[in-house]
């Protein structure tokens, strides 16, 4: 079995890197102002060739290669505790926001040292 990234083969990524690399040197050379075209097509043909031959190599089995071996997660059950302590650490952390930072009272404080005059009045406007 080969190895994939994203669901494709690394053949499939190393042909479009190089298509991609040509495309940049074409847009450089279109940018730069020697005119060197020249660039651009031996490109373009080196990487034809090696597209051609990276398309003609003998490729892997898509049947994957069938395996008795079975795999075992040693982990599950401390995957299960940590899951099982997170649950309950977010019921109190829930439980105690509610309770001391909603729930929480607010008291009056008495303004005994403003004034009302009349730059407030139409500040506040």
């Amino acid at each position: 079995m080969t190895t994939l990234i994203f669901g494709v083969g690394v053949g499939l990524f190393s042909i479009l890197t190089l298509w991609m690399l040509v495309a940049l040197i074409f847009l450089i050379s279109l940018r730069i102002e020697k005119k060197i075209g020249w660039v651009c097509i031996i490109a373009i043909l080196l990487v034809s060739a090696f597209t051609y031959i990276l398309l003609k190599v003998p490729r892997a089995s898509e049947r994957p290669a069938p395996t008795n071996n079975k795999v075992y997660d040693r982990l599950f059950v401390w995957r299960i505790i940590i899951l099982i302590v997170c649950f309950i650490s977010s019921i109190i952390s829930i439980v105690g926001y509610i309770k001391f930072g909603l729930v929480g009272g607010v008291r009056p404080v008495r303004i005994t040292t403003w004034v009302l005059s009349f730059a407030n009045i139409f500040s506040i406007l």
